[in-house]
């Protein structure tokens, strides 16, 4: 509309306000009508009388303040304690200004289990705008032992009470899926997957899959595992309960079993062992970065047989037997630098060459997944890795024929009624696993 037509109409309104209020109250009125058939006649609203209406108050409302003044208006605050905390600094954190709270917390035994042991124990507090300590609680967990324990200290009528707490977490059964886009590690990370359950979800195929060389890309992973939480928040995992990888068109299921007073294990759905004679590779996460077979030297140059495989792998990274067996040798070697041989109990041996650390000594016997060094670069090697050999008596033999090697336990479970059960329910739940949102791991 024109800007000078809408002055006019302003105008008029403003002129003859109540017979234009009419004439929409009547507009709307027949609208009614015209809708629902069944509105009664009302009278015009622009002939209601109008009154004002002026009372005297004895007395001001009461109105209450969220301000600094009230005593109801507390502040909740959280934060994790530091390696080099103190426990004026974590106070000050929480904005605890409160002398005689400070005093309670560090003459009190039980309150100074607060800064004791590992950091990153959550505490929080409920305090006043100005600094009056009114509760703190400080909660951490055992990761050894899975133990929730809580610090609580109240104000009380007489100063300030504290108390230990063992709060029992809430187990829950939690479900992940992912799609693998690069390496497994990385995949799992991106979905959010704890890394205590990936270790679990390699050991439970450790026998069947190279995590690192096997998994083609777009391999689905679908998981069943614990969960404890506690006021709302995952406190930690426990046990992987089941798991399906689909990589290409092979699919391993396998489900974590224990009878009544017996150890538990993995096994598939059909109720075979999991467990193999040889792990697929002595390195949970790591890269081929040479096969066994003819090469160039990387150091001297010049075509060589390589003897075994090379895993690359950060310095410090944990190596595992493969299989059960004694140390044959632990100590230096020539160009292997520190170097482990086992002899397993078909004749075969398996050696671990460059390590940066030796855990085992000769003699000693040793069982599958057991840690028997470090990762390292000593002897004659470009950078940290480890050169893995596989001697079937005394023959050096391709180390990726391992997978194809018996089993070491044929225990089947299916016969038993209550695998049965469990089983049936295994596969309904890897059912809604695979259906959970897929992650993207780039």
């Amino acid at each position: 509309m024109h800007p000078t037509n809408m002055l006019r109409l302003t105008t008029l309104i403003r002129h003859h306000r109540r017979p234009v209020l009419a004439v929409l109250g009547t507009l709307m009125l027949g609208t009614g009508v015209v809708a629902f058939g069944v509105s009664p006649a009302l009278p015009d609203a622009a002939q209601w009388p109008v009154r004002q209406v002026v009372e005297t108050m004895d007395a001001p409302l009461a109105v209450s303040e969220l301000s600094a003044s009230n005593p109801e208006f507390l502040i909740h605050q959280s934060q994790l304690t530091r390696r080099d905390d103190s426990l004026q600094a974590l106070l000050k954190r929480l904005g605890v200004d409160d002398r005689e709270a400070q005093t309670f917390l560090a003459h009190d035994a039980t309150s100074r289990l607060l800064l004791t042991g590992a950091s990153g124990k959550l505490a929080s507090v409920t305090r006043t705008p100005q600094g009056r300590l009114k509760t703190l609680s400080v909660r951490w967990v055992d990761t050894s032992s899975q133990r929730v324990s809580r610090l609580v200290v109240e104000q009380q009528e007489s100063g300030y009470g504290s108390r230990l707490e063992q709060p029992t977490p809430r187990r829950l059964e939690q479900f992940g899926s992912l799609t693998i886009r690069s390496s497994f590690y990385a995949s799992t990370d991106q979905a959010g997957i704890p890394d205590a359950v990936a270790a679990q979800t390699v050991e439970a195929f450790s026998g069947d899959i190279d995590f690192q060389r096997d998994l083609k890309r777009g391999a689905r992973v679908s998981l069943v595992y614990e969960a404890f939480e506690l006021d709302g928040e995952i406190l930690f995992t426990g046990q992987l309960l089941g798991a399906e990888i689909q990589n290409g068109k092979d699919t391993h299921q396998a489900m974590w079993f224990q009878q009544a007073g017996q150890n538990g294990e993995f096994v598939s759905l059909d109720g075979a062992s999991q467990r193999r004679a040889y792990l697929a590779s002595p390195l949970a996460f790591s890269r081929v970065t040479s096969s066994y077979g003819p090469r160039i030297h990387p150091v001297f140059g010049g075509q060589k047989a390589h003897k075994g495989t090379d895993y690359g792998a950060p310095a410090g990274t944990p190596i595992r037997t493969v299989a059960d067996g004694v140390v044959s040798f632990a100590g230096r070697q020539g160009g292997y630098g520190n170097y482990v041989v086992i002899q397993h109990p078909d004749k075969a041996a398996t050696a671990y060459a460059h390590l940066g650390r030796i855990d085992v000594r000769v003699g000693q016997r040793v069982q599958q997944g057991q840690i028997i060094g470090t990762v390292g670069s000593t002897g004659t090697a470009t950078g940290p890795n480890l050169h893995f050999e596989y001697l079937l008596r005394g023959i050096h033999t391709n180390p990726a024929t391992i997978t194809s090697a018996p089993a070491s336990s044929t225990a089947v479970v299916a016969s038993l009624p209550a695998f049965k059960q469990a089983a049936k329910a295994m596969r309904d739940q890897l059912g809604v696993a695979a259906s959970v949102a897929l992650a993207s791991a780039q």
